[in-house]
């Protein structure tokens, strides 16, 4: 008779899995399969923070909703690997049932993946993506698996309904104001998801926590309109952001095109952040543990996704809707400021596929490329514990095909990012360096959490 129990506890462990994979992964039909690259990384937290990108690349549209997705994902990892190894405080849920089941965590990492990115991107299919994760060795055996599965399907759904109801459905449309100095959407073009800002944070209290003062400290728009620092601000991105601009440098033009991905079906500027985390913990800990990438990943995704809320309070819940530099160069007569000539000509860098030049479709103050950086400098300054790491990394932007470029740091590279975006003519000095200020502010908050 002991000879048949290992047996019998086998079959009904193989069992019991294979239901549960059966059920994780019977989801409706939808547009487009997630295609992914072979897994060559036993890590399964690097393996999905791989994963995602095509997802951000599938969905498009603003920095919010993919961050949201990227946090959710990272929350429940972090909460399944924290039940089975403390390494910080818990997010929501800690099964202590599972302390010590270090041969349950691959299973737990796809488990709690693959569940929470399916409610984050319902019109992606993760299913693809998931077989393969599975197919990697596992360091588990199947009773081990059916444990980590249980796991990672508990947190997830922790975090699934934590975020229910968080405002990220909110479809009130946007009112613009029709005077100057104040942004006014594109005909035709839906507006950037005008009430991110009042989403509710993961570790901010708010996301007007750390909301920006008005640019310059002016107190009226028509008194920073009429300023002769708002002039220096108008005419540096008529100068060097112009599409046919003759001052901007050659490299000035590549960083750009390097930290642009504006256009929909790259991974957008939330991807080149994850894709470069995955670069710089591969070159400084390549001998890392799942525990260690997954404190990593959790700071880093949840720091963007707070941004993300605070950047957009900043743009669509303050008074200071304040138009992009086209807007301010095209109209300059309608501010009577005899330092800025206007140009109902002048068009910005950024450029779509087809060579048209275009604004985000959303307010200037502040800069969500040069907030989202700082947030990710802030988070890895965090976990690695110091500035000055060095890394090469690429881009997925169609205009810097096959670029890489080598920084000296986080946050040096968070500030070519935040300069980039003058260069390209979509947005102003006080909107990178408020943004910057934000970003670090939101990192810390979030960091801490963890």
């Amino acid at each position: 008779m002991l000879s048949i129990r290992p047996s019998r506890r086998l079959a009904k462990a193989t069992a019991g899995l294979a239901l549960i994979t059966a059920a994780v992964t019977a989801t409706p039909a939808v547009a487009g399969p997630l295609d992914t690259d072979t897994p060559t990384t036993p890590d399964r937290v690097l393996y999905w923070n791989n994963a995602i990108l095509d997802a951000f690349r599938q969905v498009g549209g603003t920095p919010g909703p993919l961050t949201r997705g990227g946090a959710m994902m990272n929350l429940a990892i972090y909460d399944a690997v924290n039940s089975i190894q403390t390494i910080g405080n818990t997010y929501l849920t800690k099964d202590t049932t599972a302390a010590g089941q270090y041969d349950s965590v691959d299973a737990a990492v796809d488990y709690a993946a693959y569940t929470t990115l399916k409610n984050a991107f319902p019109s992606v299919d993760f299913t693809p993506a998931f077989n393969a994760a599975r197919a990697l060795p596992d360091r588990g055996n199947t009773a081990e698996q059916l444990t980590g599965a249980l796991l990672g399907i508990k947190t997830a759904n922790a975090v699934i309904a934590n975020r229910t109801g968080d405002g990220s459905t909110d479809t009130t449309p946007y009112v613009a104001v029709n005077a100057p100095g104040h942004w006014i959407p594109a005909p035709g073009k839906p507006v950037g998801n005008p009430n991110w800002g009042s989403v509710k944070p993961f570790a901010l209290t708010s996301g007007n926590e750390f909301r920006p003062a008005k640019p310059a400290g002016f107190t009226t728009p028509q008194q920073m309109l009429a300023s002769p620092e708002y002039a220096a601000q108008v005419n540096e991105i008529k100068a060097v952001g112009g599409k046919n601009s003759t001052l901007r440098t050659a490299d000035q033009t590549q960083q750009a095109h390097y930290w642009a991905n504006d256009v929909d079906g790259t991974y957008k500027p939330v991807g080149q952040q994850y894709d470069h985390t995955l670069v710089i913990y591969k070159k400084y800990r390549p001998r890392g543990s799942t525990f260690d990438s997954t404190k990593l990943f959790t700071k880093m995704s949840v720091s963007l996704a707070d941004a993300a809320i605070a950047i957009w309070d900043s743009k669509f819940n303050s008074d200071w809707d304040l138009w992009r530099p086209q807007h301010a160069i095209n109209n300059a007569d309608q501010i009577y400021n005899k330092d800025i000539t206007p140009d109902p000509a002048w068009q910005p860098l950024e450029s779509d596929t087809a060579g048209n030049s275009f604004s985000p479709n959303f307010p200037t103050y502040v800069s969500g490329h040069s907030g989202i950086a700082a947030a990710w400098a802030g988070a890895l300054k965090n976990f690695f514990g110091r500035d000055d790491l060095s890394f090469t990394a690429g881009t997925d932007d169609p205009y810097a095909q096959n670029i890489t470029r080598t920084f000296p740091s986080f946050t040096a590279a968070a500030k070519e990012k935040a300069d980039s975006r003058k260069y390209i003519g979509v947005h102003f000095e006080w909107d990178n360096a408020a943004a910057l200020t934000l970003g670090y502010q939101v990192a810390t908050k979030a960091t801490n959490r963890f």
